[in-house]
Formats: structure tokens, sequence, C-alpha cells
């Protein structure tokens, strides 16, 4: 299972984090970022997946998903 993500790569981004940072809209740790634009990530089946869009203001304004596979 994968999660696709389409955007405008020069307004956002998609960065893959913890639980943690999801839920604070932040980046602290090693994390996966995605800036194609057409970004398909491969999930692991029975987790969470925790994505936010890591350009200022973005996440707080809601730019963010958990994703159940």
């Amino acid at each position: 299972m994968h999660a696709v993500f389409k955007y405008n790569p020069s307004m956002h981004n998609v960065v893959q984090v913890g639980e943690g940072d999801y839920n604070s809209c932040r980046v602290s740790g090693p994390s996966r970022t995605y800036t194609s634009g057409n970004d398909h990530i491969q999930l692991s089946r029975g987790g969470k997946a925790f994505f936010i869009c890591s350009l200022p203001g973005h996440c707080q304004q809601g730019m963010k998903i958990d994703v159940t596979a």
C-alpha cells in the first residue's frame, strides 16, 4: 500500500515525521522530505504514518495528515 501526494512543489512539501512532531507541527529529528509534487510513499501494513508540510505556518493551518495502512 502506498500514499500519493500531489501538490505544487514551489509552494509545499511533504515530510514524514513521528507522532510527536506531527502533533506539535515541527521537524525535530531525522525525517524524509519529499518535494516532487507527485510523491508515492510506501506505507507499512498495519501501522500509522504521519505527514506534514514543513513550510512556515502550513502545518499549523492544517496541512498535515495521519494515515493508517
